[in-house]
């Protein structure tokens, strides 16, 4: 049995796509598929609207201890950014530095609980958010590497496949944004023993 803990905000959380529970309820189904026994494995999304790398920092590992089962491996997907570099007040709600620093926090910290691994944000519509999303992505992909942590760059492979014209409003995938980042998921390297049932490995 395993326990992942998806933690992130409202792209991570599926807004624009309930009836099918977003990118971790598709990836949860694809991990089903390829044979890992979900139930008793179990996915938590974790995402919360509006939430910072700032605002995650705060509360993952309160809301990861009220998950957790004696004896049984956790694996820890974080997945943020989007808000951290959105700028409505014409600068980032969160300045890059301390949004790389907020992640290499929260890694640290993870790493001593179970498997860890950063997704990159997805892209967006707006080209100057889209701009500090790449900026970030070479960040996180950077503190990852120096604390010898998996990171999934997503960024790069959604805005060549299309993935911004099912961004309804912008930010937020539908269906098919959703099952974009779950393939990139499913066949991450990085994630590939994630998701293999050990008791047929």
């Amino acid at each position: 049995m395993k326990i992942f803990h998806v933690f992130g905000d409202s792209v991570t959380l599926g807004v624009n796509d309930a009836p099918a529970g977003g990118w971790v309820a598709r990836l949860a189904g694809k991990a089903a598929e390829a044979g890992l026994p979900v139930p008793p494995d179990t996915f938590y999304n974790m995402g919360v609207r509006k939430n910072s790398s700032r605002m995650i920092l705060d509360r993952w590992e309160s809301e990861f201890k009220a998950r957790v089962i004696d004896g049984v491996p956790s694996y820890l997907l974080f997945c943020f950014g989007t808000v951290d570099m959105a700028a409505p007040k014409g600068f980032p709600n969160v300045p890059l530095g301390e949004s790389a620093a907020n992640a290499r926090d929260i890694l640290l910290k993870a790493k001593t609980y179970g498997s860890v691994a950063l997704v990159s944000a997805p892209p967006v519509k707006d080209a100057e958010h889209c701009q500090r999303l790449d900026a970030l992505c070479t960040a996180y992909a950077s503190i990852c590497a120096s604390i010898d942590v998996p990171f999934i760059d997503i960024f790069h492979p959604l805005l060549k496949k299309g993935y911004v014209r099912d961004l309804a409003d912008g930010v937020h995938p539908g269906p098919v944004g959703n099952e974009l980042i779950a393939a990139e998921l499913i066949q991450a390297p990085a994630l590939s023993d994630w998701f293999k049932d050990e008791n047929n490995a």
